[in-house]
């Protein structure tokens, strides 16, 4: 079920970071979600470690792809730690 934890699953978190003096947009894919990053800020993905292995980022001019296996627990915060997204 879209966005359940199951009990006592261990969770990680990742850091996507960008360069001071830029700005980049981040998308999470296949959901289709994006986010513009300005330069020094970063967005953290909390998910299940169960999945680290199976996420891909690609890099393209100006921005992030960040692929996550479909239907998950993923949870987007800002660099503040308020919450953007679920997916």
């Amino acid at each position: 079920m879209r966005g359940s934890r199951r009990i006592n699953e261990e969770r990680t978190t990742l850091k996507i970071s960008v360069v001071e003096g830029s700005s980049s947009e981040i998308g999470f894919e296949p959901v289709g979600t994006s986010f513009v990053v300005e330069g020094g800020d970063w967005l953290t993905l909390e998910l299940p470690v169960s999945v680290v292995a199976d996420v891909e980022i690609v890099a393209w001019p100006n921005g992030l792809a960040v692929w996550v296996p479909f239907h998950g627990d993923y949870l987007v915060r800002d660099s503040s730690g308020n919450e953007l997204d679920r997916l």
